[in-house]
């Protein structure tokens, strides 16, 4: 089996990066709302003392850093190959999360959400292929 010809070290390493940043930044805003609790719902007095903490939560706050890397990462990644090759890697995100949420967050994991993740790395390697012929 071969790599697709636009697949390089360095773009392997922009697009784990950016899947690393944005598991962790989904990850850490779990974390910082789940330590918050549900969004009030009741008056603006209880929404506005939730955003507060929401802003200063240590979680939240890791959150919006790592998205912040993900950001310039994912400008990097652009400006080495197609955005139609490159935006269909971050649907690996899809793995990431639910495999990450399932071991760091103890959330399930049921079996069709493992089938979705089986397929989703399927497509992402399909349409990640650049139809180059195999050359050995």
């Amino acid at each position: 089996m071969r790599l697709p010809s636009r697949l390089t070290w360095d773009v392997i390493v922009l697009i784990a990066l950016l899947l690393v940043l944005d598991t962790f930044a989904q990850i850490f805003f779990k974390m910082g709302v789940t330590h918050l609790g549900e969004f009030p719902t009741g008056n603006l007095a209880d929404i506005f003392q939730y955003c507060v903490q929401m802003v200063v939560n240590p979680f939240v706050i890791g959150g919006i850093v790592a998205m912040f890397f993900a950001f310039f990462t994912w400008l990097s990644l652009i400006a080495k190959v197609d955005l139609s090759f490159a935006h269909p890697m971050t649907s690996l995100v899809f793995v990431t999360i639910p495999l990450s949420a399932s071991w760091l967050l103890h959330e399930s994991l049921h079996w069709s959400q493992i089938v979705g993740i089986i397929l989703v790395m399927f497509g992402v390697f399909t349409i990640s292929d650049d139809g180059a012929p195999d050359n050995h």
